[in-house]
């Protein structure tokens, strides 16, 4: 138990320098956010549109219950544009992000406890270190296909900003896998 709760730790640990490094100090990200255009006028349609925090979706889907006008308007407005998400805040956040910071250090030291306790679960645990590794790495295998790609597909995600995720998301748990397959692993009176 200990090597498991050590290994979510040192796995966490590396998950969030990592995510610093590819959010701040590299470019992966960097070309995948573009700047909006006349921000400022932007803005201000917004705040007395948008007076609530949430996603809100560009061409609404009416629903299933909405008659066939209001659908057909729907389909045509969908057709021809734009579409896209606003993800919107009318309080902002605190720019040190302080405690953004701090949550995505828990959730990245949780996910790792996670993969940490399934890799004692595995066949893989008793493998060699490489295996262990590259179990851990398919995790953001397992993450990008459910997650990454199902917003590129179903929310229209651009794929640039899709494939630095992926990729992002790819180094960041071999990375880690390469600090929790050094402790969790099993030893001779495990395996026999």
């Amino acid at each position: 138990m200990k090597k498991t709760l050590l290994g979510g730790l040192v796995g966490g640990i590396i998950l969030f320098v990592w995510s610093f490094l590819a959010w701040v100090i590299l470019p992966l990200h960097t070309s995948t956010l573009h700047p909006i255009p006349n921000e400022d006028a932007v803005v201000s349609a917004l705040q007395p549109a948008l007076p609530a925090k949430g996603v809100y979706p560009l061409r609404s889907n009416p629903g299933m219950s909405a008659d066939k006008a209001t659908q057909d308007a729907w389909l045509a407005k969908m057709a021809q544009g734009p579409t896209g998400l606003i993800i919107y805040d009318p309080g902002g956040v605190d720019p040190m992000m302080t405690g953004q910071m701090s949550m995505g250090l828990l959730i990245d030291i949780l996910s790792a406890l996670v993969v940490s306790w399934l890799l004692t679960r595995s066949t893989a645990f008793s493998a060699p270190y490489m295996s262990r590794v590259m179990f851990c790495g398919m995790f953001a295998i397992f993450a990008t296909l459910f997650d990454y790609l199902t917003m590129w597909n179903w929310m229209g995600y651009p794929t640039d900003f899709t494939s630095a995720l992926i990729v992002d998301a790819l180094i960041a748990w071999l990375l880690a896998g390469l600090g929790i397959a050094a402790i969790v692993k099993s030893t001779p009176a495990q395996t026999a």
